[in-house]
């Protein structure tokens, strides 16, 4: 862990990581999220955590939906190198529709689940987090 930050703020999204070790990623954005928001926000959680996997906890506005090339991306394994679980927390109906979709059809690399509560998220994130 970088004992010098513990988060970064980008124009598209605030990444924390918090004390428990899951990295909560918060995207700012009211619109589509695109592949450009993705890579910066991948860059700087990847200098947040030294180069350590880690789970994730990811939040949003009720209205962003990530671009077909963004979910594609998000389920690869190249962008899965330092992710251990990706929890995804929704506020909507179309949200829940495309990521409940985007596990479906995109079925990506890493575990994968929808919440609707943050905490629960949190602690299903933490699960995956190495006893050291």
């Amino acid at each position: 862990m970088n004992e010098e930050l513990s988060s970064v703020d980008l124009r598209s999204a605030r990444i924390e990581l918090r004390p428990d070790g899951v990295l909560h990623i918060d995207i700012k954005l009211d619109q589509v999220f695109e592949i450009e928001d993705s890579i910066a926000i991948i860059e700087a959680r990847t200098k947040l955590v030294n180069g350590k996997r880690t789970p994730i906890v990811y939040t949003c506005t009720e209205f962003v939906i990530p671009s077909k090339e963004v979910r594609e991306f998000v389920a690869s394994e190249k962008r899965s190198e330092l992710v251990i679980a990706d929890a995804f927390v929704v506020n909507s109906l179309p949200q829940k529709l495309v990521a409940n979709l985007f596990i479906k059809i995109n079925k990506p690399v890493r575990p994968t689940k929808v919440f609707s509560n943050f905490d629960e998220a949190c602690e299903w994130a933490k699960t995956f987090i190495p006893m050291l």
